[in-house]
């Protein structure tokens, strides 16, 4: 299949950008963010890489809320010594992806830019009182739990699902967007809906929500669940027509079509992904001092001047999820 000109080289361009710095854990700031005010005071605050997914995994451990966080910004936590720990080192570690175009993705400049880029900029503006206080560690969907029960990170911002299979293992914030999964193929490919994709292949990254819902579909036979690292190596395998659909957040699919005019989003929605940021579990301190930026970045303008730059072209008109909490 023909090789689509400048979106092939800018996709190119950024999964190579991604490899080298997954590689070498490299830290890079963004540029261009939006400045969010600082909160009030809170107390406390590839293709080669492909593998057939053979058998379906459970979506949740059980019944909860996956709209509500734990902490509200206004609940007094003792313990502060997650904030202090980051405030010490003078730099918030952040988990982010290199290859999402529109959410997180490497520049030319080979700087993190996107959507979760400017949440994190937010972040740090408030806790360190600088936006570029901040380095971020690329990380692979199914690495991204691990990186945070190790500490490696101090938060993750990577278009990460809450549901309840993943509250046993992290904490998260309130939802800062209310994405849904859908499909993208090539267009005029008559493909509409994962029934109608029955016995194909279907790409998805290892570790998502995505190839959870491509193993349950309710057709015989079902879809193929196709599993990549990066969501650049699941375009390859559709550009080189070695799969007939993508499925994954609307707003990760918004980027690939962007890159590629000869594809498009079809579909209603096949599952709600409610976004939330993820921090280490029992991290209480820190969940609830983000969601205080969070309810500033959203009162204040920042997340809709976000949304207006990145998605809005693409995904239309958006507000952000009402904050809910649990306590």
């Amino acid at each position: 299949m023909r090789m689509r000109g400048d979106a092939r080289a800018r996709r190119l361009i950024l999964t190579a950008a991604a490899a080298g710095l997954a590689l070498a854990m490299a830290a890079a700031c963004g540029s261009g963010t939006p400045a969010a005010a600082a909160v009030p005071a809170i107390q406390p605050p590839t293709p080669f890489a492909a593998t057939a997914s053979p058998a379906p995994q459970s979506t949740s451990s059980g019944n909860c809320n996956v709209d509500g966080s734990s902490v509200s910004p206004s609940t007094p936590v003792a313990d502060q010594s997650d904030i202090n720990k980051i405030k010490a080192r003078g730099k918030l570690i952040v988990g982010v992806a290199a290859d999402q175009y529109l959410t997180g993705y490497l520049n030319s400049a080979e700087q993190e830019e996107g959507f979760d880029i400017d949440l994190a900029h937010a972040i740090a503006k408030s806790l360190l009182g600088n936006a570029n206080a901040v380095r971020f560690v690329v990380v692979s969907t199914d690495q991204r739990i691990p990186d945070l029960q190790n500490h490696t990170v101090d938060l993750v911002i990577d278009t990460m699902t809450i549901n309840c299979e993943r509250l046993t293992e992290v904490g998260f914030s309130a939802v800062y967007y209310d994405a849904s999964q859908r499909l993208l193929v090539e267009k005029g490919s008559g493909y509409t809906s994962l029934a109608g994709l029955g016995g194909k292949n279907v790409c998805a990254q290892t570790g998502s929500t995505s190839i959870q819902l491509i193993q349950q579909a309710a057709t015989n036979p079902k879809p193929r669940a196709i599993e990549v690292t990066d969501i650049s190596d699941c375009l390859v395998l559709l550009e080189e027509n070695q799969v007939s659909a993508i499925s994954t957040d609307d707003t990760i699919l918004a980027g690939l079509a962007e890159q590629d005019p000869n594809l498009q989003v079809v579909g209603p929605s096949l599952s709600p992904e409610p976004y939330g940021i993820a921090t280490p579990r029992g991290a209480t301190d820190l969940e609830a001092y983000v969601n205080g930026v969070l309810a500033q970045y959203e009162a204040d303008g920042g997340w809709a001047a976000s949304y207006n730059h990145w998605f809005e072209p693409s995904l239309g008109a958006g507000s952000p999820p009402l904050a809910q909490y649990s306590d």
